[in-house]
């Protein structure tokens, strides 16, 4: 068994309580701004400089403080985001423009905070054009996580309602963008992915921008991310120890890898630990082809 099966049964028993895996490493967790402040004012400068973060580029009404790729750049979270970023530039030193699909076995897991901190961490490269699409049409978070309205958006411009100038949005930095889900219109999303539009759609991002990040719908739950990943260079599986059974998330892959669709690997994320003031735990996993055991489920 390989690093993902591996990983996903350290997830399984971390959750089941069986042991505590020494794979997973401690971070501290995400920080309020204004508790950045709450301390008593040092009498020099030298002492606030110490204790003080690096300030954000701009405090930006609305824009969900979950995303601390931009709030919090100095933190050991926001250190793990960079680093999966350097894994995935590291898988492409020809510099080939790259589509990357995230997901996860079941709602909730992290997927959406995920795509929107990734593509800020991209977008820390001021040479790169990136994207951030959110694809997934039945929860659609990334426009409550950055603020900005979800219509029109890539299910508007599928059903013809809306053209691709009307749904690239301009985010708090110049080099990166963002397409909100938008509404179906009662159209299904399988039917809107599988048209000709949706294909030229992502050959468009593709061109335009270097790298494409795109928060899918759980692969345990609907059929689209066998679709949506087919227009992509391969999908992240993002598993919450503490939510996602293991039997479901073998599952979830293998549906992807029956769709003949890569997995670029796993970022598991840990429990909170209380005990530690604040905390969650990252790890991410490289995929490989011997790592996982893709034969069809039975029955």
């Amino acid at each position: 068994m390989g690093k993902m099966a591996d990983a996903l049964e350290r997830a399984e028993q971390k959750r089941s309580g069986r042991n505590k895996s020494d794979m997973f490493l401690h971070l501290p967790g995400r920080r309020r701004w204004s508790e950045w402040y709450g301390f008593a004012k040092p009498n020099t400068t030298e002492q606030l400089e110490a204790i003080s973060p690096p300030p954000p580029l701009n405090i930006v009404k609305g824009l969900s403080e979950e995303i601390v790729s931009y709030y919090d750049r100095s933190s050991i979270v926001c250190e793990q985001y960079r680093g999966l970023r350097t894994r995935l530039m590291s898988a492409n030193p020809t510099q080939e423009h790259r589509i990357f699909g995230v997901s996860s076995a079941v709602p909730r897991e992290g997927k959406s905070v995920t795509t929107a901190n990734l593509g800020f961490c991209f977008a820390e490269i001021p040479d790169l054009k990136v994207l951030i699409v959110d694809g997934d049409f039945r929860q659609a978070s990334l426009a409550r996580l950055l603020n900005i309205d979800q219509e029109p958006g890539l299910a508007d411009m599928l059903c013809g309602q809306a053209t691709y100038d009307d749904v690239v949005r301009p985010t708090p930095l110049p080099n990166l963008f963002f397409v909100p889900a938008g509404r179906t219109r009662g159209r299904s999303a399988t039917e809107l992915f599988s048209g000709r539009t949706a294909k030229a759609t992502f050959a468009r991002f593709h061109r335009e921008f270097a790298y494409t990040i795109v928060d899918t719908p759980p692969a345990a739950t609907v059929s689209d991310v066998g679709i949506i990943g087919q227009m992509t260079s391969g999908i992240i599986f993002v598993v919450r120890v503490s939510r996602t059974p293991e039997p479901i998330a073998r599952r979830a892959i293998r549906h992807v890898l029956n769709n003949n669709v890569p997995i670029l690997g796993a970022l598991v994320i840990g429990e909170d630990e209380p005990s530690a003031g604040y905390g969650k735990q990252y790890g991410y996993y490289p995929y490989g082809k011997r790592d996982y055991d893709a034969t069809p489920p039975q029955g």
